[in-house]
């Protein structure tokens, strides 16, 4: 999406139901509703549309929507996946902080993922996950890979799972 473009495309809403996937399991992205509303020579935006449990810290409190905040989104639905929980922005994304936190504290955040797929050759595979959900959740946007980046770790951690 973001690097396959000639223009520049801001998904600004990456969420679980705007993530179809086919019939072979290969992700469709879908609604593109919040990046036809940015000018396409603008980041900033004094609109906030969308769901606020996926939406970058950065975008909500400043209004600038970067490929990064994307990157930010998807990080969240990492974090949903390996843990089975939904994030909420009505809790005031405990989901995420919590998790957060305790990387930092651990180094790992095991007590996250989800007991039925935490079996122990998972573990492996989970820690992968975690540690790019965390990369992805950074606060600090310079930090955070690019979707590309992301894409190709995953490529990558697949592959590893078929051997």
């Amino acid at each position: 999406m973001h690097s396959k473009a000639n223009i520049k495309i801001l998904h600004g809403d990456v969420k679980p139901a705007n993530i179809l996937l086919d019939d072979n399991f290969v992700p469709k992205i879908s609604d593109f509703g919040i990046s036809r509303l940015i000018a396409r020579d603008k980041e900033h935006t004094t609109s906030i549309i969308g769901d606020m449990s996926y939406m970058d810290p950065v975008y909500l409190q400043e209004g600038l929507l970067t490929k990064k905040s994307d990157v930010y989104s998807f990080g969240v639905v990492i974090l949903e996946l390996i843990s089975r929980r939904r994030a909420m922005h009505s809790d005031n994304n405990k989901l995420v902080k919590n998790f957060l936190e305790a990387h930092k504290k651990q180094k790992k955040a095991t007590e996250f993922f989800d007991k039925e797929i935490a079996m122990t050759e998972d573990l492996e595979l989970l820690d992968s996950l975690a540690g790019l959900a965390v990369e992805c959740l950074s606060l600090d946007v310079d930090e955070r890979p690019t979707m590309m980046e992301v894409a190709e770790r995953l490529l990558i951690l697949g592959r590893s799972r078929k051997v």
